[in-house]
């Protein structure tokens, strides 16, 4: 079975629980959890159980609780967080999670088990995703004080074995004046059935002549079945009308691109 460790955080939330006070002690709030992105392969009717470890770094001890979560990446990158089986690709609504919720000393680990049963479905295919949470409940104290609630995750890709396809299209290009200079949207499109980075390059030709070479993407996620906007600005160009052509490596077999005609006046 194959998987990746990477040791990247995902997400932290910092909720406020009560009033400022006048003066207030410092103190670190952190809790971390390993791994916190894997990738695994695992055939349909088949079980894993993946350890995970929470490492509570402050100087307090804190109760922890787990929640499972469905996610996408927008647009622009942003995260969407959803409940467990909202979306197609949810791997959350094969997952449990032992234990739930636990008390944890500062300096002290506690390991979380995370068992994922891939039902013994012949149409499965590609990749399905999801999140844990790692949540601590904020202490509650008497008079004026702060509380904070921190938030940690974990992102957990899950394949079938043998039937990862990559593609991907440029759908859309816009090229349009701005006070920065001239704007270039790009619309990438996932049509394979798993997350894919970008890596691209837009050049500007009027005629056989290169007035200017961008980076398009570096790295950008785009999910299962999603899209990415990609928006990068170039010099001011003078009167005239120019080619601008964008090529995408998405980590497939081929390149993929555009190109669009533009008139700047």
């Amino acid at each position: 079975m194959r998987q990746r460790w990477r040791g990247a955080l995902v997400a932290i939330g910092l909720v406020l629980a009560a009033n400022i006070p006048k003066q207030a002690a410092t103190a670190s709030l952190g809790i971390e959890v390993t791994p916190a992105k894997l990738e695994v392969s695992i055939p349909p009717g088949a079980t894993y159980n993946l350890p995970m470890t929470v490492r509570n770094s402050s100087f307090n001890q804190v109760h922890v609780q787990a929640t499972l979560a469905d996610f996408g990446v927008g647009l622009t990158g942003g995260y969407q967080f959803q409940k467990v089986g909202s979306r197609s690709n949810s791997l959350m609504r094969w997952a449990t999670i032992n234990p739930r919720e636990f008390d944890l000393p500062a300096g002290n680990a506690q390991q979380v088990q995370l068992t994922l049963s891939v039902p013994a479905d012949a149409k499965l295919s590609g990749e399905y995703a999801g999140i844990v949470f790692f949540q601590t409940r904020p202490p509650r104290r008497p008079g004026n004080s702060i509380a904070f609630s921190v938030r940690i995750a974990a992102k957990i890709y899950e394949t079938i074995p043998g039937t990862v396809h990559l593609a991907g299209a440029v759908a859309k290009m816009v090229a349009a004046p701005s006070p920065r200079g001239e704007n270039y949207r790009v619309l990438f499109k996932n049509l394979g059935n798993a997350h894919v980075y970008l890596h691209g390059q837009l050049s500007i030709q009027r005629g056989t002549t290169v007035v200017d070479n961008l980076a398009l993407a570096n790295g950008e996620l785009v999910e299962r079945g999603g899209e990415r906007l990609l928006d990068v600005f170039g010099k001011r160009l003078p009167p005239g009308s120019y080619q601008a052509i964008g090529t995408i490596d998405y980590g497939g077999k081929t390149e993929t691109g555009g190109e669009i005609a533009f008139v700047v006046h």
